[in-house]
């Protein structure tokens, strides 16, 4: 987390997960200050982004004027005005923007995924956003690999009802005992690959970077016969130091770029549970970090359609039992009761009004409203308030109930949420 301070403000700048979330949810110091817009990652597109921040800020000026001296706005404006000045921040956005502010102290999320754009000056953070996109966060491990070479990735996939991206893919650096870690492990690094010797060692090429000696004797068959046996020794160590290495510690589902011939060779032997079924059939030998990211793609989104249809599908059951409800009342009254084992909510969602949290009482104020138009930046109002979606939803996430945002047409209601409760 990257922290910029100034007289009267303080800007930090979070990388967005259910953690951060939770942090948000609850009470602050009133008032909240909530601002969500699309960014853009290129000119001339994100020329207007900074322009639309700033008429953000006006909205939020004007809000917080009808009742407050003009010293005590200009303290809570403090770190909106600060970013809005921050012209490298501003060349370097991506996707979407959402910033958090109360008490003169603002909180930053840099998203690869849009969001509507929104101003919202309440008694508490409008993170149904934030909520929307965490739960759609799914990081994994990826392995590309050939008969010849290994490299080893982590990233991170973005499901959005409308699309799915992928975060950018960081290479894994790869421990030996022979030097420095290495971004790719090679054959000849393993094996001795001079055919005919009878016996061939490579030393101090330890799984972990330990000094073991793997020991390996050759034969007098032909020469495709010992280069398959090359292949399998090699494709065995991989397994062996992407278990101990990568997968021991981040416990992440592993996905596998390989030639079908290789993948089912080292399917065959791989002893590491979180390696998925799914693979990418492609040679992933030349091909750049961007195109890795674009071949794994559907293998998650697959994934993910899979997840959805289980949860409409076990929806459907649960109302049949009497545990399933889509009327918001009922359900913001399983929620505050801890009763919401999975919620779907329709992403981008929006009514104002009052939630009770000890009661789960809702007042919907009747005002859904239209989403802000960046593009009409002057008349850009806030809205005061609550959103009664994503205040059920925060009780969902505080007693440990799963959260799923789906497209309007996904969802199998009208009423913009379906519970399955746990009892």
């Amino acid at each position: 987390m990257a922290v910029a301070s100034a007289a009267g403000g303080l800007v930090s700048f979070e990388r967005l997960s259910l953690d951060a979330v939770r942090t948000l949810v609850g009470p602050h110091d009133s008032p909240c200050l909530s601002l969500c817009m699309p960014t853009h990652r290129q000119v001339p597109g994100n020329t207007v982004d900074r322009p639309t921040f700033h008429h953000f800020v006006e909205a939020v000026e004007r809000a917080l004027a009808r009742d407050r001296r003009r010293d005590e706005v200009e303290r809570l404006l403090a770190p909106l005005r600060r970013l809005e000045d921050d012209v490298h921040f501003w060349e370097h956005v991506h996707d979407g923007l959402v910033v958090l502010a109360s008490a003169g102290h603002a909180r930053v999320f840099v998203l690869q995924q849009p969001v509507a754009p929104l101003v919202v000056v309440g008694s508490r953070f409008h993170v149904m956003p934030l909520l929307r996109l965490a739960a759609g966060l799914e990081p994994f491990d990826l392995l590309a690999l050939t008969s010849r070479m290994a490299r080893l990735f982590t990233g991170t996939v973005w499901h959005d009802p409308a699309a799915d991206t992928i975060d950018r893919l960081d290479p894994l650096p790869i421990e030996t005992a022979a030097g420095p870690p290495v971004t790719e492990l090679r054959r000849g690094d393993v094996v001795d690959e001079e055919v005919l010797q009878p016996h061939r060692v490579k030393h101090g090429m330890g799984p972990a970077g330990m000094a073991t000696v793997a020991a390996v004797h050759g034969g007098m068959g032909s020469k495709r016969d010992d280069v398959d046996a090359d292949t399998e020794i090699f494709l065995r160590h991989v397994d062996e130091v992407v278990r101990e290495q990568v997968s021991r510690r981040s416990a992440l589902p592993l996905v596998l770029v390989a030639t079908p011939r290789v993948a089912a060779t080292f399917r065959g032997l791989s002893r590491n549970p979180l390696l998925l079924a799914d693979h990418v059939a492609v040679d992933p030998h030349l091909m750049s970090v961007a195109e890795l990211a674009a071949a794994v793609r559907p293998v998650f989104t697959a994934a993910q359609s899979r997840r959805i249809d289980r949860a409409l599908q076990a929806f459907a059951q649960a109302r049949d039992r009497g545990l399933g409800c889509d009327d918001l009342s009922d359900v913001a009254r399983a929620a505050a009761s801890g009763r919401v084992a999975t919620l779907l909510v329709e992403a981008g969602r929006f009514e104002t009004g009052r939630f009770d949290r000890i009661t789960g009482g809702i007042e919907p104020d009747g005002a859904p409203g239209a989403a802000t138009d960046p593009a009409r930046g002057g008349d850009v109002a806030a809205r005061c308030g609550e959103d009664l979606f994503g205040a059920v939803a925060e009780s969902v996430l505080l007693h440990g109930g799963t959260i799923l945002a789906l497209a309007r047409i996904a969802m199998p209601t009208e009423s913009g949420v379906a519970a399955i409760l746990r009892y």
